[in-house]
């Protein structure tokens, strides 16, 4: 069904030659990849707010990387990631025994506190002006310069990751991620650790979530500190939530929902927030499992009167 959904919007673009429907569509499936990353950690029972921070220090290191130092493009890519995986290892070390409340609070400082961090080495960073002129994605040869080889490159990159992410659910260690989040009591006694599980989880999601913080600074041509603040946490998570946490297609479908929101709302800036609030509990209070629900409860009717149809 998602993927039907970007296929017709992929369609109606290149029929009208819109560019603001492509970079709408651009835009939602790099929210795609960050929210994957989120979607990772919080398939294992854990909800993270700081996937914001490692957003940007994967932005920020390929940037300087490529624009102070002239290294490759995607050597530059690797760089960060590396650098992104090794920080979140390291912070997730420590904050994985954390319940509830607590790992909610530490990752939200944590994200503040890399804003800030960025903010206070102008020299490297940029500071509050961030940097410009960022060279876009390059592999070998081939530049993913313009808007439509963005659309297809983006387009097809998220859906084949939402495609990898919801096949490795189906396999053992995925198993392995849901059981820790349904009861990580009984898995612990059937010898998965729990603890391992949750920190592979992180690590992983921050990574994919800093190969989206790349690709948005390589699309835009600008990253600043202002680009990652906790305004992208919080829509980040409602994306999540709207799209259905328990869902391999959630973090799609939940992009594909809000990434236009605050153009449409564009009038009514003073009151997005609230309305994205609004929009949260209405969806949690009709369907706490997410748009997708919707999507597969539809897909299954439709499924059930063609086999009605076909019998009879």
């Amino acid at each position: 069904m998602p993927i039907a959904v970007l296929t017709l919007m992929s369609i109606y673009y290149f029929s009208v030659d819109n560019i603001f429907y492509a970079h709408m569509l651009i835009m939602a499936a790099i929210n795609t990849v960050l929210v994957s990353g989120l979607s990772l950690v919080a398939r294992t029972g854990r909800l993270s707010f700081g996937h914001s921070a490692f957003a940007a220090i994967s932005a920020y290191v390929c940037a300087i990387l490529t624009l102070r130092y002239g290294v490759n493009w995607a050597v530059a890519a690797v760089l960060g990631l590396a650098v992104t995986t090794v920080i979140a290892y390291l912070l997730g070390s420590v904050i994985v025994k954390l319940r509830g409340v607590y790992f909610v609070l530490v990752t939200f400082a944590f994200a503040e506190f890399t804003r800030l961090a960025l903010l206070e080495f102008p020299e490297t960073t940029g500071g509050a002006s961030g940097l410009a002129e960022i060279p876009p994605l390059t592999i070998g040869q081939f530049s993913v310069a313009g808007v439509d080889r963005w659309l297809i490159f983006s387009m097809v990159f998220c859906v084949v990751l939402t495609v990898l992410m919801s096949l490795f659910f189906k396999t053992t260690a995925g198993r392995e991620y849901l059981s820790v989040n349904d009861n990580p009591e009984l898995a612990e006694s059937s010898g998965i650790s729990v603890s391992s599980v949750q920190l592979a989880s992180f690590v992983i999601g921050a990574a994919i979530t800093g190969f989206g913080g790349i690709l948005m600074s390589s699309y835009i041509g600008f990253v600043s500190p202002e680009s990652f603040n906790i305004h992208l946490s919080i829509t980040l998570v409602t994306m999540l939530v709207i799209g259905g946490v328990n869902s391999s297609w959630g973090p799609l479908v939940g992009a594909l929902f809000l990434t236009p929101l605050p153009e449409i709302l564009r009038g009514a800036q003073e009151y997005q927030h609230l309305i994205y609030g609004v929009v949260l509990v209405v969806i949690l209070m009709i369907r706490p499992q997410g748009i997708v629900s919707v999507l597969s409860s539809l897909s299954s009717s439709v499924w059930i009167l063609k086999k009605e149809k076909n019998s009879a």
